[in-house]
C-alpha cells in the first residue's frame, strides 16, 4: 500500500508524542501533564498537536488502537494463535504492559469506565501502523477491532474447535473474559510481572473450567 510524505510525517508526529506521553506518565500523573510540555517535548507544534489529537484523552484512544492492531497481528500472524489460547495469549500481553506502564492501564480502565466519547479521535491510518511497528510483516493489513470483538471472534472459535461446549453462551463468556481482563489490572496495579500473570491465568481457568461445567449439561 503506497502512502504520502504528509502521511507518513503525521504518523511520526503522532508517535514521537505518544511517546512523550508515555515516558511523562512514568513521573507525573496523566491528568498534570501539560500539552505544552508534550509539544516541547516532541517538537510538535501546538497547531499540529491538536490536528492530530483535539483532547488529550484521544493520545490514550491512539495507543488503545495501535495496541489492539499489535494484539491482533501477534496472535494471528505471528503466533498463529485462535481461541482460549490467543485470549490467554492476550492476557500476557496485557499483564507485560500492566506491569511496565501501571498508570497507563490504569488510565485506560478510567476512560472505559466513563464511556468517554471518542467521537474527536481519527481511525488509524496505513502510515499509522507501519510507522509504529516497522518490523511487523503485513501489520497493514490487519483492521482495527476493539476488545470486545477480538474476545467474539475467539469465544466462538474456541466453540468452533470445541474447546467451549457447543452450548456455550458467546456473549455472556465475552462478558467474563471482558472482566477479567479489566479487573487483574485493578486488582494488581503497581505488582510484579509474575504476579500479574499468575492472576490473569488463574482467573482465565476458572472461567474456562466454569464455561466446561455449566454448558456440558444437558
Amino acid at each position: 500500500m503506497n502512502t504520502s510524505k504528509r502521511e507518513i510525517n503525521t504518523a511520526k508526529n503522532k508517535q514521537a508524542i505518544l511517546q512523550c506521553l508515555l515516558k511523562r506518565m512514568h513521573l507525573e500523573p496523566f491528568d498534570v501533564i501539560k500539552i505544552t510540555d508534550l509539544c516541547a517535548d516532541s517538537a510538535v507544534s501546538h497547531a499540529s498537536f491538536y490536528n492530530y489529537f483535539p483532547q488529550k484523552v484521544d493520545i490514550l484512544i491512539y495507543y488503545i488502537q495501535l495496541w489492539t492492531v499489535e494484539t491482533h497481528w501477534k496472535i494471528t500472524v505471528k503466533s498463529k494463535l485462535t481461541g482460549l489460547n490467543a485470549i490467554l495469549q492476550m492476557y500476557f500481553d496485557t499483564a507485560d504492559i500492566c506491569a511496565k506502564q501501571p498508570q497507563l492501564m490504569s488510565e485506560i480502565i478510567a476512560l472505559q469506565a466513563k464511556g468517554t466519547t471518542t467521537k474527536s479521535s481519527k481511525p488509524l491510518t496505513v502510515a499509522d501502523k507501519l510507522i509504529a511497528y516497522p518490523d511487523y510483516a503485513g501489520i497493514e493489513n490487519i483492521e482495527l477491532a476493539n476488545l470486545r470483538v477480538l474476545l467474539s471472534t475467539n469465544v466462538s472459535q474456541a466453540v468452533s474447535d470445541k474447546e467451549l461446549p457447543e452450548r456455550s453462551d458467546v456473549n455472556g463468556l465475552v462478558v467474563a473474559f471482558s472482566s477479567v481482563f479489566f479487573s487483574v489490572p485493578i486488582m494488581f496495579n503497581g505488582q510484579p510481572l509474575t504476579e500479574i500473570k499468575s492472576a490473569y491465568e488463574q482467573q482465565f481457568n476458572l472461567i474456562k473450567s466454569g464455561a466446561l461445567a455449566l454448558y456440558s449439561q444437558p
